[in-house]
């Protein structure tokens, strides 16, 4: 399991400890420490939704994304400045859940105050592949994936930013896939990845979306074109998807702990450059933290089999699988997902698959042999 995060708050208790306390370093000190390990996957404990409280690693997770990978994968590192850098898993040290890790500036040549913000784990470089990037300001691209398959020691540029702007988000997809992406304040635009101009390392992209004033890009996640041929048979001569409640979903978390999922039945694809439709509904001073597309996997009846890791900005860490999260419409608020502290937030969210977990463990008892999953 690799593990990169901001070490800045700790459980000093371990499991059940005393309590969290704030390490007192100035910021640069943060950055300057941000670890990197690799640890055996282990099975987390379960959490329920609107707990407070649940034990477990208290750390600030600035990368939302998991992956199965294995010693000898070439893995992309994309930081918020726009370079791309390149290491092999097996160059990072293997250590216990509860190790700092090893700085990932020991890993990779990075600036000061470059922040990773990305990864990419990449088996073979192929040609119908691309690596589709977005920033905080609102600009889309996507990059062949050959352009990247010979990466100097101090990286190389993967997008062209203007001061202020950051790269936030890089995925992989093909032509066949959907692009789902939403902003602070809850406008979502679903558009189909070959709308999206194929550019050079060395440009900005186009807008992706209309932001307003104070408003900036949430999230950021691929449909694959598997799940793409079932939806494409619901669609009307509109464009638009036949209503109904099953699955895939859109599932949207706020900063202050709600969060719901919305079928993609009742959104539309559309062009970008866009304001965006309506996904979220806030309460006064509530934004949007973070949107996965879930149902991917799913079990017997349907329902998703996914599960969902909530990050307060205190440390405390939730567990929820993602059935127990409501289906309601688009103008909705949602549910409590997770109760906050006096004016707590969401930090950070990541969605990881039971399936793959189950499969992971099968393959342990049968084998001995574990893989490498990095939870960032």
């Amino acid at each position: 399991m690799i593990n990169i995060h901001n070490p800045r708050f700790k459980d000093r208790g371990g499991r059940g400890g005393d309590g969290l306390k704030e390490t007192e370093k100035t910021e640069q000190e943060e950055e300057d420490e941000m670890h990197s390990r690799r640890e055996k996957t282990e099975q987390d404990e379960w959490g329920c939704r609107a707990l407070k409280e649940v034990t477990g690693a208290a750390e600030i997770l600035d990368i939302n994304a998991n992956f199965l990978i294995n010693h000898d994968i070439s893995t992309l590192f994309y930081s918020d400045k726009g370079t791309v850098y390149s290491a092999r898993a097996y160059k990072i040290p293997e250590c216990s859940r509860a190790a700092a890790g090893t700085p990932l500036i020991q890993i990779l040549s990075l600036s000061d105050g470059e922040r990773i913000t990305s990864i990419i784990p990449v088996a073979e470089f192929v040609d119908d592949q691309y690596l589709v990037m977005l920033t905080a300001n609102g600009y889309i691209k996507k990059v062949s994936l050959n352009y990247f398959s010979s990466i100097r020691s101090t990286g190389i540029i993967a997008i062209q930013l203007v001061p202020g702007d950051e790269l936030k988000w890089v995925r992989c997809c093909s032509n066949d896939d959907l692009v789902a992406m939403a902003s602070q304040n809850g406008r979502v635009i679903l558009s189909s990845c070959d709308k999206i101009r194929s550019l050079g390392r060395n440009t900005r992209g186009t807008i992706a979306m209309r932001l307003k004033d104070g408003d900036k890009m949430a999230s950021m996640d691929v449909i694959p074109a598997a799940l793409r041929k079932g939806l494409d048979q619901d669609v009307d001569e509109h464009g638009l998807w036949k209503k109904g409640m099953r699955g895939p979903w859109l599932l949207f978390i706020s900063e202050s702990g709600h969060g719901k999922r919305v079928p993609l039945s009742r959104f539309h694809l559309s062009s970008l450059n866009r304001v965006g439709v309506i996904g979220y509904k806030f309460a006064a001073e509530d934004r949007l933290a973070a949107v996965f597309v879930v149902g991917y996997s799913l079990s017997d009846d349907g329902e998703s089999d996914e599960h969902i890791i909530l990050v307060s900005q205190s440390g405390t860490v939730n567990r929820i699988k993602v059935r127990d999260i409501s289906i309601q419409s688009r103008s909705a608020r949602g549910v409590i997902l997770m109760r906050l502290e006096h004016a707590g937030k969401i930090k950070s969210a990541s969605l990881i698959s039971s399936a793959d977990t189950q499969s992971e463990e099968d393959e342990d008892e049968a084998s001995g042999q574990l893989k490498d999953e990095v939870i960032v």
